[in-house]
């Protein structure tokens, strides 16, 4: 029972991560990813940035008018 409860812990912590990478502003993010100096902190902003743009990309294409 606490492997479930730890397993539901840690989706609920790494969904509010990622809604509050929504929150950023996509500069903030693109800037942490490309000038951070820790390799693993450099990851984790380019990861984050590129989660966000998908995000924002796939809710313009799923529009109602949106044509290619």
């Amino acid at each position: 029972m606490l492997n479930q409860t730890k397993h539901f812990s840690d989706d609920q912590c790494l969904n509010d991560l990622l809604e509050s990478a929504k929150k950023i502003p996509t500069p903030e993010l693109l800037n942490h990813a490309l000038y951070e100096k820790d390799p693993a902190k450099k990851a984790v902003f380019k990861a984050l940035y590129e989660y966000v743009i998908d995000e924002r990309q796939t809710k313009i294409i799923n529009e109602k008018g949106f044509v290619i």
